[in-house]
Formats: C-alpha cells, sequence, structure tokens
C-alpha cells in the first residue's frame, strides 16, 4: 500500500510511524563519451498496468542530489499485465566524490542516503530508508575501451566456428581482468566469467570481454565476415562497446 501524503499533526508529531518499503533504487550509467548516471526506482508490489509510471522529480546541487517521487500515473490505454512500475532520473554526468542523498515521497516523507562514487564504482547507502529499499548497493563501471558480447549458435556443428571467431578476436584485442560484481549490462562471477541481462535466442553461446583497439574498424570487418559466411539462422555474432554501441 502507497503511503504517499502520510503527514502528522502537530499533536501527534513525537509519533514514530513505520513505513514499509514501497520502492526498489537502482544504479545505471549510461553508456556514451560523456557517461550520465541515473538512479533507477520500481514498485515492490505488483502493479496491474504494466504501462503506467511514476511522475517524479529530480535535481542536482554540490555534492547534493535529490529524489521526489511523486504519484503512480495511470495511462489512458492500459497494457494489462501484473508486474512493477518504474522509472529512472538522470543525474547527468558525476565527477568522484561523495554525494548526499535525499529522498523523498510526495513532498512529505523523507529519507537520507550517500552515494559514493570512484572510478571504478558506485555505492549506494540509505541511512534512513523511510518507503525505500536499495535493492542495488554497488554498481560497478564498465571500463573505457572495453567491449563485451557473444557468439551463438544453432547446435554443436558451430562450435570450432565460434572458436574460430573468438581466436581471431583474442589477435585484434587485449586481454582484460575484471573483478567480481554487477556492471549494469552484465555480471561478472568469481570464476571471471561474463554473464549477460538478456541471453541470445540459441541455447548454445559463448561470451567475451576484451580491451579493444581505439580504431574497431578491424572488428566491426571481422563482424562484417562470419556474418556472411554464417546467416543468423545458424550463427549469431554480437560486441557491445564502452561507449554504448552495437556493432
Amino acid at each position: 500500500m502507497l503511503c504517499f501524503g502520510c503527514k502528522l499533526s502537530e499533536a501527534d508529531k513525537d509519533v514514530v510511524v513505520k513505513i514499509d518499503p514501497e520502492f526498489l533504487l537502482g544504479m545505471q550509467e549510461d553508456l556514451h563519451q560523456v557517461r550520465d548516471f541515473n538512479l533507477t526506482f520500481r514498485t515492490i508490489e505488483s502493479q496491474s498496468c504494466q504501462s503506467n509510471t511514476i511522475s517524479f522529480t529530480a535535481s542536482k546541487g554540490n555534492k547534493n542530489l535529490n529524489l521526489n517521487l511523486i504519484e503512480i500515473l495511470e495511462t489512458e490505454n492500459c497494457l494489462v499485465g501484473e508486474g512493477p512500475v518504474e522509472n529512472s532520473a538522470s543525474y547527468d554526468f558525476l565527477p568522484i566524490g561523495t554525494y548526499n542523498l535525499e529522498l523523498i515521497l510526495k513532498n512529505s516523507i523523507k529519507s537520507t542516503g550517500t552515494l559514493i562514487v570512484s572510478n571504478e564504482k558506485f555505492d549506494l547507502e540509505i541511512q534512513d530508508g523511510y518507503g525505500f529499499q536499495v535493492a542495488q548497493s554497488t554498481l560497478m563501471r564498465v571500463p573505457s575501451s572495453m567491449i563485451w558480447g557473444y557468439v551463438a549458435y544453432k547446435d554443436s556443428q558451430h562450435v570450432s566456428d565460434a572458436d574460430d571467431f573468438l581466436n581471431e578476436l583474442n589477435l585484434k584485442t587485449s586481454n582484460l581482468k575484471l573483478g567480481k560484481g554487477d556492471y549494469g549490462y552484465f555480471q561478472v562471477g568469481d570464476d571471471e566469467k561474463l554473464s549477460l541481462d538478456k541471453t541470445p535466442d540459441y541455447n548454445n553461446f559463448k561470451t567475451f570481454y576484451r580491451t579493444a583497439p581505439s580504431d574497431i574498424s578491424e572488428l566491426v570487418s571481422l563482424l562484417e565476415s562470419f556474418r556472411s559466411l554464417y546467416p543468423a539462422s545458424q550463427m549469431e555474432f554480437k560486441i557491445f562497446t564502452w561507449e554504448g554501441e552495437t556493432i
């Protein structure tokens, strides 16, 4: 149940009100030449219209971030289906440092938190979370010049073809070591292997991540070469870049 608009009278100002978490907070970094930081938020309880959204205001000051969730807006044409309602707020590029976070429900119920930005990651913590719960306390940052992706194939007869592609890709790129964690677009586990948020259509696939040269034209040519040999009905080759491109 939403607690928007909950206010205490002057006589009840010393009463402690328990507010159950209603929204999950997450983080996302847009991958462009200048990377914007986003706070994502979604309802914990499923809603009946997945096309609804959450209205909000957001602002950024000197080492201060503000997020005010106002209400759930109903759309004219409801997309019927049980699921969370979600939205996100952009704070543009955030330099390295520590930011004070103020979270508000409909201009009245306030929570506080801290966001620490470093070269390697974002760390989010809520000190007083009235109505908010952190779904993701650490977001790892995608390193500059990094590429990642997969080669997927329909059946086992293409295993050697997938290996040929990966071997040629390795010759044109450099090795990269990533720490365990959630990078927003993929995860890296204890085994240092990359797991995709959205897996390919084929059950058989191999993932990779590497450091790319400044000129990725050879990688584009490599993809074109293999795609011409193996149509999408047999194999799929995909490379994502640190600047948000898909080639």
